[in-house]
């Protein structure tokens, strides 16, 4: 079903989790390929950089900018910020800012999936003429994490690859070989191989109401979309790929081979992570932080490699959340300098190479750095994390959000709860509700 419309609606974002990665890098070197704009003393600063969360990550970012740059950020200044405890809180803020025209930051900090609300509204500076001499350093993937459109909007800062971790020991135990499981059937195969070896144990965990990226992850690769700019339309209630995505997470629920009771972020689930529990989860490239925190003792023990198909993602396509960015907006007036300083620290090899230093849980997307032994060879994963990411990178994809993201991903969230709780074999009337929902709450997710 679609419903068009032309009246003008509000529009909110998408919720995403704050994410971090981890590879333990030292001793990087410098190489070529550095842009060097100039800055006039006037567009110096401070601006003011408001990310979620700790300011301590863009704090160093900056003083590793400078420690990679200090005839350019000599004059330079910034000030960090903080929005509040998640993107959502600063997504919240930074539509009040815009709302009163006051304290409009520089800088902000930002998921892929909340860029479109802002993007569409045209507050934010198009970085073609900032950022084209950085754009060569770094994996395609994060060229594509900056664009929107046909314009270049975002600096990337980490992109959010889908990565499956599965525990190697219990896994050759149970004789899995990760290389021969391609489609959802070989993956729910796996899982019972698992658990005729593991009978305590799961290869995923899905629980009663799902968390928004695990079945968003699904459907940023298998071709799903929520609605069409011209015309203008939501089509949640007749895309085949969401509908893929909820029979995908229905249909495992169904096969036994995943833990039903136990959602992301709970004690039970981090337990589970360390005590083998949950053997095997399908994740992004924020998780190896969080399982280095919940199982510091099964070094070696965890590894790494790329998602199979599930719910028609083939290859295991897709992202979560497209990804971390910041982005500059049209209001600032630092904004040669801003941009300075996030090409340098993000995308050149000295850059980022001094922030790896002080940041070791950052993930580069400079390419010259993915080769160097201190990347390759991770001291918790081996070998196995950076040749995932790097193989995910080929399949990488954004889903194409709109400015009214999160109102959909939150009415499609309740729906699809309604629907694993159902008997019903298919998802066609909650997604229909869904339908129903999003045409009279947020209408055409694009007219202004």
């Amino acid at each position: 079903m679609k419903t068009v419309f032309t009246r003008r609606t509000s529009h909110l974002r998408k919720v995403a989790l704050l994410a971090g990665a981890a590879i333990v890098i030292s001793g990087l070197s410098a190489c070529s390929g550095t842009a060097t704009p100039s800055t006039s003393a006037d567009d110096a600063g401070p601006f003011t950089v408001q990310v979620w969360g700790d300011v301590k990550n863009a704090e160093r970012q900056f003083a590793a900018y400078k420690t990679a740059f200090p005839d350019k950020a000599k004059n330079q200044d910034a000030k960090v910020v903080s929005a509040g405890a998640n993107d959502s809180d600063a997504v919240a803020k930074l539509r009040l800012q815009l709302s009163s025209g006051k304290d409009i930051p520089d800088v902000v900090q930002l998921n892929y999936s909340e860029l479109p609300e802002f993007a569409e509204s045209g507050v934010l500076t198009d970085l073609a003429p900032y950022a084209a001499a950085y754009v060569p350093n770094v994996t395609k993937a994060a060229q594509t994490l900056m664009q929107y459109g046909d314009k270049q909007l975002a600096f990337p800062y980490e992109v959010k690859q889908k990565l499956w971790f599965y525990r190697t020991d219990m896994f050759a135990k149970a004789g899995i070989d990760v290389t021969t499981v391609k489609t959802q059937d070989d993956f729910i195969a796996a899982g019972k191989k698992l658990q005729a070896a593991f009978p305590t144990s799961y290869i995923w965990n899905v629980a009663a109401n799902p968390q928004q990226y695990q079945w968003g992850m699904i459907v940023s690769g298998n071709g799903a979309r929520y609605s069409t700019k011209s015309p203008c339309e939501i089509t949640v209630g007749s895309d085949p790929g969401v509908a893929k995505a909820f029979t995908a997470l229905r249909d495992l629920r169904d096969s036994g081979v995943v833990d039903t009771k136990h959602d992301d972020f709970t004690p039970e689930w981090q337990s589970g992570l360390a005590d083998g529990t949950i053997a095997s989860t399908l994740g992004a490239s924020w998780l190896p932080s969080f399982l280095q925190q919940y199982a510091p003792d099964l070094a070696g023990k965890w590894g790494v490699t790329t998602w199979p198909e599930i719910g028609g993602a083939t290859d295991g396509a897709g992202s979560e959340a497209g990804g971390s960015i910041f982005v500059i907006m049209n209001a600032s007036k630092h904004k040669q300098a801003a941009a300075d300083f996030l090409g340098g620290s993000l995308m050149t090899p000295e850059g980022t190479g001094a922030f790896l230093k002080v940041q070791p849980g950052y993930v580069p997307n400079v390419t010259a750095l993915l080769d160097t032994p201190a990347v390759q060879d991770n001291a918790y994963f081996g070998t196995s994390l950076i040749k995932a990411f790097v193989a995910s990178a080929e399949t990488y994809k954004l889903f194409p959000f709109d400015p009214a993201a999160n109102k959909q991903t939150t009415v499609l969230s309740a729906q699809l709860a309604n629907y694993l709780s159902s008997s019903d074999s298919s998802p066609a009337s909650y997604l229909k509700t869904a339908q129903d929902q999003l045409a009279s709450q947020v209408g055409c997710p694009f007219q202004q």
